[in-house]
C-alpha cells in the first residue's frame, strides 16, 4: 500500500508539473483610438521675413556684444588711460546700440500690429541706449585728460545704458501673443540663434 501511495503520489506530481500549458488568453476584441494628426497651419511667407529680421538684428546685436566683451584691453596705469577706456566703452556700446536701433528700424511693417509695437520698443530702448552713451562718451572726451571727477558719470552712463536695454535679449518672447508671429519664429533662421 506504502508502495501504491507512493506511485499514486509521483504520478500526480508528475502530472502537474508535465501537464499542457495554460490556455492563453484570447486575442483583445478592443480596437485602438484612431490617432489623428492635425498639422499647425503653415507660417505667412512675410511673417517669416519680417520675424527673420526682427530677431536677427537682437542676435547680431548680442553677439557682437559677447565678441567685443571678450577682449580684454590692459588695466589702465593712469586716470588719462582709464578715461580713454571709458571713452572706448561708451562708443563702443553706442555704436552697437545704434546699429540695432537702424536694422529694428529699416524693417518693413509688421503683418500683424504686435510686431510693430514691440519692435518700437525694442528701437526706443536701443536709441535711449545709443543717446545715452554718445553724450556720455562726448562729455568725457571733452574733459581734460587725467580729470578724475569725469570718470564717475561716465561710468554710471555706461551702467545705465545697460538697463535701458533691459528685456531686448529674448526677440520671440517679446512676441509671444501673437500666434501667427510665433510659427513665423519657429521657422525663421534668425529666431534660432
Amino acid at each position: 500500500m506504502k508502495i501504491a501511495a507512493a506511485l499514486l503520489g509521483t504520478c500526480l506530481l508528475l502530472t502537474a508539473c508535465g501537464g499542457t500549458p495554460p490556455a492563453q488568453a484570447p486575442p483583445s476584441r478592443t480596437q485602438s483610438p484612431v490617432e489623428t494628426v492635425t498639422s499647425s497651419p503653415s507660417a505667412d511667407p512675410a511673417a517669416v521675413r519680417w520675424v527673420d529680421g526682427f530677431c536677427t538684428a537682437i542676435h547680431d546685436y548680442r553677439e557682437r556684444t559677447n565678441r567685443e566683451a571678450e577682449l580684454t584691453p590692459p588695466t589702465p596705469g593712469t586716470v588719462a588711460e582709464a578715461q580713454k577706456a571709458l571713452s572706448a566703452e561708451l562708443g563702443g556700446i553706442a555704436a552697437r546700440t545704434g546699429e540695432a536701433a537702424g536694422k529694428l528700424a529699416a524693417l518693413p511693417p509688421a503683418p500683424v500690429p504686435l510686431g510693430d509695437t514691440v519692435r518700437q520698443g525694442f528701437v526706443a530702448k536701443f536709441t535711449k541706449a545709443r543717446d545715452r552713451a554718445a553724450g556720455a562718451k562726448a562729455e568725457l572726451d571733452r574733459a581734460k585728460p587725467g580729470n578724475q571727477a569725469s570718470q564717475g558719470p561716465a561710468a554710471q552712463a555706461i551702467e545705465q545704458a545697460q538697463r535701458d536695454i533691459d528685456g531686448t535679449y529674448d526677440p520671440v518672447g517679446a512676441i509671444t501673443a501673437s500666434p501667427e508671429l510665433v510659427r513665423a519664429a519657429a521657422t525663421a533662421p534668425g529666431c534660432k540663434a
